[in-house]
């Protein structure tokens, strides 16, 4: 499982930059129309957040990624435009309080997502007025 899991990691992180790019501001604001046209003004992407379940306790930390739910998973979080074109990923070890970088090949990535995180953070600030699950401006 563990060989699966890096493998799926390497391929997500190969995407960054390219395929998984955070939009620029055109593409916001065609983004932004297309949600105001559906009754969701400001709104320029969506997020889900799930977990990652693991069939098995990694051999490494394995403790650091048993959940909530007792089981070993992955917390991923995903953004995607109106196309469901993935924008962003992030992957977190379930139950860290403080942003901590994920195993299996996102770690490096995470590091420098520390920077989109906060992209994110400062996108999201009406994100309260918002119904969840909807990335404001």
């Amino acid at each position: 499982m563990v060989n699966y899991t890096n493998r799926v990691m390497e391929v997500l992180e190969s995407y960054m930059g390219h395929e998984i790019a955070w939009q620029d501001r055109q593409e916001r604001a065609h983004t932004a129309a297309h949600f105001v046209s559906l009754g969701f003004p400001g709104c320029v992407g969506l997020i889900d957040d799930t977990l990652v379940k693991l069939s098995q306790r990694p051999r490494d930390d394995g403790e650091t990624y048993f959940d909530r739910k007792s089981n070993y998973s992955l917390n991923v979080q995903v953004v995607y435009d109106e196309n469901k074109r993935v924008i962003y990923f992030f992957a977190e070890l379930e139950g860290e309080d403080e942003f901590r970088p994920s195993p299996h090949g996102v770690r490096e990535h995470n590091r420098r997502g520390i920077q989109r995180r906060q992209e994110i953070q400062d996108l999201c600030l009406e994100i309260n007025r918002m119904p969840c699950g909807l990335l404001s401006q």
